[in-house]
C-alpha cells in the first residue's frame, strides 16, 4: 500500500506543482497516469488480505499456514 501512496504523491506533484513545458513529455498527463496507477495499487492491496497463523513451540515462532482471503 505504501508504494501506491508514494505514486499518488509523485503524481500529484507532477500534475499540480510542476509548471514545465517539455517537448517530449506533458507533466500533467504523466502526473495523472501516476496517480491512477497509485490508486489502482492501493485498491488492489485493500482487496487482497492475508492472515498468518503463528504457532509458538520451544520458544521459536513458526508460521503454520497462510490463509488468503479475497473480498469481492
Amino acid at each position: 500500500m505504501v508504494p501506491g501512496i508514494v505514486l499518488l504523491i509523485i503524481g500529484a506533484t507532477f500534475t499540480f506543482a510542476l509548471r514545465t513545458d517539455g517537448s517530449w513529455v506533458n507533466t500533467r498527463v504523466l502526473g495523472v497516469i501516476l496517480m491512477l496507477g497509485g490508486a489502482a495499487f492501493i485498491a488492489r492491496a485493500r482487496l487482497r488480505r492475508r492472515a498468518v497463523v503463528v504457532q509458538e513451540s520451544d520458544g521459536r515462532h513458526e508460521v503454520v499456514e497462510v490463509l488468503e482471503e479475497r473480498l469481492e
